[in-house]
């Protein structure tokens, strides 16, 4: 299988796999929602009860979900390395994985999207204090959890998309 088959399957799982996130980020919006509904796939808690325990964990799973779009992006990049130079991506450098792997593969790809905004929060959520609202607040984000969630899912998808051989 040729370089540009082989990254094209990798961006299609990729892509797989943001679809998951959103759905389960829906999961959360629609659970965690004012409107009031029954919520089949968990018979054993009642509504009032679920909504307690995802009101409880919202922010929590944001912050989990903001880190696995981060993830997703970097195991995408470890792969297409693996694809390009026929070897496991070993990092020997300070800088945040993404930026090395962009920097090693510039040759080779382009990449039009900017993931500063989501490693910045990334890096909060995982090295300060495991909320999205606390990484939002110290790198001085205006938006709710809903809004800047729904953006990096958007961005996620274009970054994946506009990764193109030279």
């Amino acid at each position: 299988m040729s370089k540009k088959k082989e990254i094209k399957k990798l961006k299609d799982h990729a892509f797989a796999d943001l679809y998951l996130v959103e759905k389960e980020f829906q999961q959360v919006v629609k659970n965690t929602s004012n409107n009031s509904g029954t919520y089949k796939w968990v018979e054993l808690l009642s509504d009032y009860e679920l909504k307690e325990f995802y009101g409880r964990r919202r922010d929590r799973k944001y912050a989990t979900l903001t880190v696995e779009l981060y993830s997703l992006i970097e195991q995408l990049l470890k792969d297409i390395y693996k694809v390009i130079f026929k070897g496991k991506y070993k990092n020997t450098s300070d800088i945040n994985i993404i930026l090395d792997l962009e920097e090693k593969m510039g040759d080779y790809l382009t990449f039009k999207n900017n993931t500063k905004l989501l490693a910045n929060l990334r890096s909060c959520i995982v090295h300060e204090e495991f909320s999205l609202k606390s990484a939002r607040k110290k790198i001085n984000i205006k938006r709710k959890n809903k809004l800047l969630f729904k953006q990096l899912l958007k961005d996620v998808e274009q970054y994946i998309e506009n990764i193109k051989i030279k």
